[in-house]
């Protein structure tokens, strides 16, 4: 029920019978559906520089120091050109990971200049909010949601996330399900020696969150909430794909694999308009292959009601001890984003506190 925007008129434009003209009211600069904080101008050259690149890529007059590039109408797809930009004006090449932790440009303006080191310890794994006296739940590419599901989830539930691999150009080196969740486990363990073990993951990632899972467990830890969000299993994901895919895609993807391959061959690194149909081409191939194992527990599946097919998305025959379903208002892609992503965060806070058996859980 929250308006879009809100556009302050010095009268309302009429029509000749006396009523409002809603054809004739200005549409919504793309700046004014987002809450934006005061502006603060940019007070040196290099917080200049990235505050031109932002405006350029998002599309808005101008963009101050405080502005949370995901609030402004980023993503990590734009996130992975602005580094590209980044990288070829000022000769410093950073993991998406970094914004994230860094999303204003004063925050990412330290990290450039040196004043604040970026954490490298994993290549994947990132503390977005690290501290919290709760157990940490971790999330498999979870995209935007990891910037805004922490929030709503409060300052004493810690929350890691895992980022995806080739965002940097770089090649991919773990190209299966199973290997990908092998070395997320690794990552995992560093952080967090043993369980109990909250776990979760967006679209392809809940597939990795669910072999994380079935790893894990056959290892003999616990694994109190796996949480998958808006997640296909992996059979019905692929039907799904298949059904909805233009019948360009084969030719245009013949030919953009042609690309990838040319430039890794070469030794370079992948172009940023590459990089996104690289990881998700991956992950289709990895997906075709996986031969999900039964899992020995219960499947809370936070999905979008404008997601088709089957209320379970096919995890049903998978979860030995069955799927609850939560549903949520939006589809594939606005679940993860504002307003919506904060019904998916309450949705997650009830579940973590049912899994742990408490709503003030403390961490083991």
């Amino acid at each position: 029920m929250l308006p879009a925007a809100v556009i302050a008129l010095p009268a309302m434009p009429i029509t000749g019978g006396g009523k409002p003209d809603k054809k004739k009211l200005p549409a919504p600069p793309k700046s004014a559906s987002r809450m934006r904080m005061e502006y603060a101008a940019p007070r040196d050259t290099l917080e200049s520089l990235l505050a031109g690149i932002w405006a350029k890529l998002l599309k808005v007059d101008r963009v101050g120091v405080s502005d949370n590039f995901f609030e402004i109408g980023g993503h990590s797809l734009l996130g992975i050109q602005m580094f590209a930009q980044v990288e070829k004006q000022t000769g410093k090449r950073l993991p998406i990971k970094t914004l994230f932790q860094s999303p204003t440009i004063a925050q990412l303006a330290l990290v450039i200049g040196g004043e604040k080191q970026p954490v490298q310890s994993w290549k994947n794994l990132s503390a977005i909010q690290p501290n919290g006296s709760r157990v940490p739940f971790f999330c498999v590419h979870g995209d935007e949601a990891n910037i805004f599901v922490p929030r709503h989830l409060g300052e004493d539930q810690p929350f890691y996330g895992y980022f995806h691999q080739g965002e940097d150009g770089h090649p991919i080196a773990y190209t299966s399900v199973e290997r990908i969740a092998q070395h997320f486990i690794q990552e995992l363990r560093s952080a967090r020696p043993h369980g109990p073990y909250l776990l979760g993951g967006y679209s392809f990632g809940g597939i990795v969150a669910y072999e994380m899972a079935c790893q894990l467990v056959a290892a003999g830890e616990q694994v109190p909430l796996l949480a998958l969000f808006d997640t296909y299993a992996p059979e019905d994901g692929l039907r799904s794909a298949t059904e909805e895919e233009k019948a360009y895609m084969p030719i245009k993807r013949w030919v953009m694999r042609k690309l990838v391959k040319r430039y890794l061959k070469r030794g370079e690194l992948l172009p940023a308009k590459l990089r996104h149909f690289h990881i998700i081409d991956t992950y289709g191939k990895a997906t075709r292959a996986y031969r999900a194992q039964k899992y020995p527990g219960a499947i809370t599946l936070i999905r979008a009601n404008g997601s088709p097919g089957v209320k379970d998305m096919g995890w049903g025959k998978l979860a030995q001890d069955g799927v609850e379903v939560r549903a949520v208002e939006g589809d594939h892609y606005s679940v993860i984003k504002e307003p919506h992503v904060r019904a998916l965060a309450n949705e997650l806070r009830a579940s973590i506190d049912r899994a742990m058996g408490s709503s003030s859980a403390a961490a083991l």
